[in-house]
């Protein structure tokens, strides 16, 4: 709060240094308060950019022009509050700080809402692709089947999987290496993941695939050198599920609740509109606690 009044008292400074009493208005403490509340913004704004130059950067003047006030005018204002005894400038700053955190908080609540959703849609149109409880390589010819291949369409493949590396695996430099490969053959590594040895572990990677990938080649024995005998490699619980582009599982949530009547801000929907999932729209299994109240 003390660093926000700093902000607005450095800008009035400079603003009086301008001012001229000719032509100029008094703008109405409701007004300047939603002044107020956009210089912090701006200030907010300007500090999160370190690229903006401020020294040369006019970011006051649009907002006084946006309310149809001019520098000079704020000026004046800010001199009168000294003839006032009804209110002071330290209430309208406090007021409109007091509004900006109740903005935050509210529009904090909305977005984590809309994570909710967007988990609960991911999760209502994932599919699993692949599942192998157990691939285990004991001897030079068992690496064929730490490789996997699968077709890719477009959307996010998380793949989790749990491995073991035993103690008389003589092996150094064991990896998992996920490559996805696009319509001309061309092989790009996704991710690669290091092993360490004696105690099962597990991972998990997630890999995005475009319209133009696809396959995914995952190879759990890649080595640094030929792997040489001994060699002693458990992986299990291997899982791939594949998730729909956002755009995608939006549009087809839709379509599943064609037949629900959605209660949205007090009106029945017979759908979701084309914009589904907007801040307003709060689907079914999604409750809201406005006010005090559930609505």
């Amino acid at each position: 709060m003390r660093e926000s009044v700093k902000i607005v008292l450095a800008v009035a400074a400079s603003a009086l240094l301008q001012w001229s009493c000719q032509g100029t208005r008094v703008i109405p403490d409701d007004k300047l308060k939603q002044i107020t509340k956009e210089v912090f913004l701006s200030n907010a704004y300007a500090g999160s950019h370190r690229n903006l130059r401020m020294d040369s950067l006019d970011i006051y003047t649009p907002i006084f022009r946006k309310y149809g006030y001019t520098v000079n005018d704020f000026s004046y204002t800010l001199s009168s509050f000294a003839k006032r005894k009804s209110s002071r400038l330290s209430d309208i700053i406090r007021d409109a700080y007091n509004e900006l955190d109740k903005e935050y908080a509210y529009y904090k609540r909305r977005l984590a809402i809309l994570d909710t959703v967007s988990i609960l849609v991911d999760e209502r149109f994932k599919k699993q692709v692949l599942y192998d409880s157990l691939i285990r390589a004991k001897t030079i010819q068992d690496t064929t089947r730490l490789k996997v291949t699968i077709p890719l369409e477009e959307g996010t493949y998380k793949i989790s999987y749990c491995y073991k590396i035993d103690s008389l695996d003589v092996n150094n430099g064991q990896r998992a290496s996920f490559f996805t490969i696009d319509s001309a053959g061309r092989r790009t590594v996704a991710s690669t993941q290091w092993m360490s040895r004696n105690e099962r572990q597990r991972r998990d990677v997630s890999i995005s695939a475009t319209s133009s990938t696809k396959k995914m080649l995952i190879n759990f024995g890649t080595y640094q050198k030929t792997a040489v005998s001994p060699l002693d490699l458990t992986i299990d619980s291997l899982v791939i599920v594949r998730y729909l582009p956002r755009q995608v599982a939006l549009d087809s949530i839709d379509k599943v609740l064609v037949d629900y009547k959605l209660l949205i801000d007090g009106k029945e929907y017979d759908r979701l509109a084309k914009d589904s999932l907007a801040v307003a729209v709060r689907p079914p299994w999604v409750a809201e606690e406005h006010g005090g109240k559930r609505r």
